[in-house]
């Protein structure tokens, strides 16, 4: 299941919510199976900053469990670069390398950070804000805006 909500306009920040996020007790904790290393790592910096750190996100260590797992995927058959699914279990975020092979290093950054604001629970939103609803209107974007950070404030204090 993904999720593609758009919003334009004066929507409340409110509506930027998915409803659903890898949060487990304030933290997400993570195993990583991707060639993305530097996008993965990057996403992980850009979200758990000073500015941000409501939410924990942190390594699975042998004695938690893992919330979140980072996997490639190779998919033709999809427009999709990168994608959040929540599932039973740890949930995922998908790297599609079919896509990622042909970016740069930004690009799959943008990537990497957009799915893991799914995985904190926001929904797309804004041009000119990394959860904007796809890549290109995302431009060189790889770390939260201002809408973003009100969004992630708003969920996680």
């Amino acid at each position: 299941m993904a999720f593609a909500i758009t919003f334009t306009g004066s929507t409340p920040a409110s509506a930027h919510f998915l409803g659903k996020d890898s949060v487990d007790d304030r933290e997400i904790r993570w195993e990583d199976e991707t060639r993305y290393d530097d996008a993965r790592k990057h996403a992980i910096n850009a979200w758990d900053n000073s500015s941000l750190k409501r939410v924990n996100i942190a390594p699975d260590a042998w004695n938690t469990v893992a919330d979140l797992e980072w996997r490639d995927s190779n998919r033709s058959d999809v427009d999709w670069d990168g994608l959040w699914k929540p599932r039973s279990g740890a949930d995922a975020i998908y790297l599609n390398v079919r896509y990622l092979k042909d970016y740069g290093k930004t690009k799959r950054r943008g990537v990497a950070a957009h799915e893991l604001g799914h995985a904190l629970g926001l929904a797309h939103s804004y041009r000119g804000q990394l959860m904007v609803n796809n890549t290109p209107d995302r431009g060189s974007l790889t770390t939260p805006q201002s809408h973003d950070k009100a969004d992630y404030h708003t969920l996680w204090g």
